[in-house]
């Protein structure tokens, strides 16, 4: 089974902002689950593994596999009916894998470095995930999950969380703006 493919942005090598939607381009759904489904298989890997890709003008290409559960699918916690972290502990056990209901477009904006602020919790669609670390430059600390079925509600509601954030996020909010148009 599989989640939507997920759009992600990433700066300095670092996973910003992911946007991911109930239903992808199904030619590339298809392929990914083709590609991913293949390696699985060749591995016998049981658990959550995730796939990055490129998109080119011949297809996907791979760029990077993670076996094990990834932060391009944290939005899952809030997005899905049930989480990347659920269906990992439940395949890894031998329980039921129900197939994960996706209802409504989900952002994830990952907190690197960044301060906890309570404020961000003042947006209605805005759940929070922090890891109890310590702040430290370009280290992931936790993150912000959103999901509504209004696109245009979702998209004014990172415009509401952009001034609570620091500068750098800015982007990665006009970026995922762009992609719930």
């Amino acid at each position: 089974m599989f989640y939507p493919l997920t759009h992600n942005l990433h700066q300095d090598g670092i996973l910003r902002t992911s946007v991911a939607f109930p239903q992808a381009n199904a030619e590339q759904q298809e392929q990914a689950e083709s590609m991913l489904s293949a390696i699985m298989q060749a591995l016998n890997y049981v658990g959550v593994m995730a796939m990055e890709c490129f998109i080119t003008p011949e297809g996907l290409l791979i760029n990077e596999l993670a076996p094990r559960v990834h932060n391009s699918g944290h939005w899952t916690q809030n997005g899905a009916s049930i989480s990347q972290f659920e269906l990992h502990l439940r395949a890894i056990t031998g329980l039921p894998l129900p197939a994960p209901v996706i209802n409504a477009p989900s952002v994830m904006i990952n907190l690197i470095g960044s301060e906890l602020n309570y404020d961000w919790l003042k947006l209605p669609l805005v759940h929070l995930h922090w890891y109890d670390k310590a702040v430290r430059p370009g280290r992931k600390v936790g993150h912000l999950n959103l999901t509504d079925s209004d696109t245009s509600r979702l998209s004014a509601t990172l415009e509401a969380l952009s001034p609570l954030l620091p500068g750098e996020y800015a982007s990665g909010i006009i970026w995922a703006q762009s992609k719930l148009k």
